[in-house]
């Protein structure tokens, strides 16, 4: 027997990865200069098959000299509290792009007040610095 969804069932959000990407000047052409220009694209499509997952796409972060810059957090799904982000840079090299598609997709980090938790080695080498929580505000539904 088949069982149907009805609107008094409810949905855990067990949180996941938050992941803001830089889409200024400077991020995007040295993307582009790379033949890295669709790492976005790609990681559009991780985040939309990674439970819990959230892509931020930002103007300039205003940290050019830190570009290609991402930024990833722990969001708690219950709470929706984020916590403090890890800066990478360097992600315009295809390898750290790569490394970053795959930590996402396997939950990025686990633990919320340490970002870098888990992170893959090369992109442990981009860490660039933390910094506090992403403001973000809950849409309602």
């Amino acid at each position: 027997m088949s069982r149907k969804s009805t609107t008094s069932e409810t949905t855990t959000d067990a949180g996941g990865p938050l992941v803001a990407v830089c889409q200024g000047h400077r991020c995007a052409g040295l993307r582009r200069l790379t033949g890295t220009a669709d790492q976005v694209e790609h990681l559009q499509e991780v985040v939309k098959g990674t439970a819990g997952a959230v892509l931020i796409s930002s103007p300039c972060m205003g940290r050019c000299e830190m570009a290609s810059l991402v930024a990833v957090a722990r969001r708690d799904g219950p709470s929706g509290q984020v916590g403090p982000t890890v800066w990478l840079s360097g992600l315009e090299d295809a390898d750290r792009a790569e490394a970053l598609n795959r930590w996402v997709a396997s939950g990025g980090p686990q633990r919320i007040h340490q970002p870098e938790h888990g992170a893959p080695r090369c992109l442990r080498d981009a860490v660039s610095g933390f910094g506090p929580p992403p403001a973000v505000a809950r849409r309602a539904h």
